[in-house]
Order: structure tokens, then C-alpha cells, then sequence
């Protein structure tokens, strides 16, 4: 189960029920990412071509990363 929780008012706005062979990432392709709203996901939802959508929808996204991720902090 896959949901969209609304702060505001602490009700669901998002619920996507599937099977275990739906990969989690998948699911960033039913979201309609909101301007200004805060999306919080684990590693399973890393996809940067797919998260890059949220940042021209002006949203903003926070994913663990994954152990083998290679990162560099850029200034």
C-alpha cells in the first residue's frame, strides 16, 4: 500500500493498493505533485528522472539514500 498523507488535516490523499510485484518507484508515476508540498519516501522510490518532475511541479522531495549511492555534496 502506497499513500499520500495531507498534513493539514492529516487525511489520505493518495491511496494505491497493489501487489508485491509492483516495484515502490512505480507509484511516482500516479502522483500529482503539488507546488510547495513536501514529499518524504524511502530508497525504494529513487529515481531521478521521475523525482524531477516534483521540482518542476515547484514540489520538493526527500529520499534515504541508498548504501552503494555514490554522492557528492555540490555548493
Amino acid at each position: 500500500m502506497h499513500t499520500l498523507l495531507d498534513l493539514r488535516g492529516n487525511i489520505h490523499t493518495f491511496i494505491h493498493i497493489t501487489d508485491g510485484k509492483v516495484h515502490d518507484v512505480n507509484v511516482l508515476d500516479q502522483i500529482l505533485p503539488e507546488a510547495g508540498a513536501f514529499y518524504v519516501m524511502d530508497r525504494g522510490y529513487i529515481d531521478f528522472e521521475r523525482l524531477y518532475r516534483f521540482t518542476l511541479e515547484l514540489g520538493f522531495f526527500v529520499v534515504r539514500k541508498k548504501s552503494n549511492m555514490l554522492l557528492q555534496r555540490s555548493y
